[in-house]
């Protein structure tokens, strides 16, 4: 068993020893569990590490290019790691899988139609700039990079801006879920 699927057994002990009493065969079940995180995880490191809003932010952060890939690599990581914990090992409302989780959060969440109407409102005030400070707590209520919403302000069209990066604000909508599962 590898060590997702050690973390993930020691998890169903703690938090949801009837379902882990009622396995056949708790061993080969993680044993099983564990190969496929590590599978998931690879699979989504590699995608996070070419993902738009994490190089931008990365870029951002570290300008030697062995550090920025490091960073890049192990932020990545991280958060393939989180985001596939997430989906196939925790279990936090053993009542409430994932998926409907997820459903149920999609309907109450802010709508990234707010994060247009910000932008809009911003544009037409007669004092449109923000401060550092403002901008990075908009970043980090959002999820996502303060480049992103620097040029969200300055696109003509932010509805525009904003589907022409729908990736980056899906990226986004799974962290502020997943931070809100927690």
């Amino acid at each position: 068993m590898n060590q997702y699927g050690t973390r993930a057994l020691e998890h169903w002990r703690r938090y949801a020893p009837d379902r882990v009493a009622a396995l056949d065969s708790p061993e080969a079940f993680f044993t099983d569990l564990g190969a496929e995180i590590a599978g998931e995880v690879s699979d989504l490191s590699a995608r996070l590490e070419n993902n738009p809003a994490l190089l931008l932010e990365m870029r951002r952060s570290s300008r030697q290019d062995y550090l920025r890939e490091a960073a890049v690599k192990m932020t990545a990581r991280r958060i393939a790691e989180e985001v596939v914990m997430n989906q196939l090992a925790w279990v936090h409302n053993p009542s409430l899988p994932l998926d409907q989780a997820r459903e149920e959060w999609e309907q109450t969440r802010p709508a990234d139609e707010n994060l247009i109407a910000w932008a809009e409102r911003a544009q037409d005030s007669p004092y449109p700039t923000f401060s550092t400070a403002e901008l990075e707590d908009k970043a980090t209520e959002w999820a996502l990079p303060t480049e992103f919403l620097e040029e969200l302000l300055a696109a003509e069209v932010p509805r525009q801006y904003m589907e022409a990066n729908a990736e980056v604000l899906a990226e986004a909508a799974t962290i502020r879920f997943l931070r809100e599962v927690r």
